[in-house]
């Protein structure tokens, strides 16, 4: 069950993270979706479920941070 609980919100998180870290919501994005893919690979998935949610919980945050505009440098 706790895995679940860490897909809905690891993805969400390490994309906003990264994104406002990188200033780049794309960088953001592919550096999330190289760390899963990374932990697919070494199997650290026990269902299809987890990649879904994975999946799911990484379009949110890409939607977070480009309605909040993060990312956007901001100029004085």
């Amino acid at each position: 069950m706790i895995w679940y609980v860490l897909a809905s919100f690891f993805p969400c998180i390490f994309v906003v993270f990264f994104s406002v870290l990188t200033r780049s919501k794309w960088v953001g994005t592919i550096l999330t979706l190289i760390i899963i893919g990374a932990s697919v690979q070494k199997g650290f998935f026990h269902n299809e479920w987890i990649i879904f949610i994975d999946v799911a919980s990484l379009l949110a945050g890409y939607l977070i941070i480009d309605q909040l505009e993060f990312h956007k440098k901001e100029d004085d």
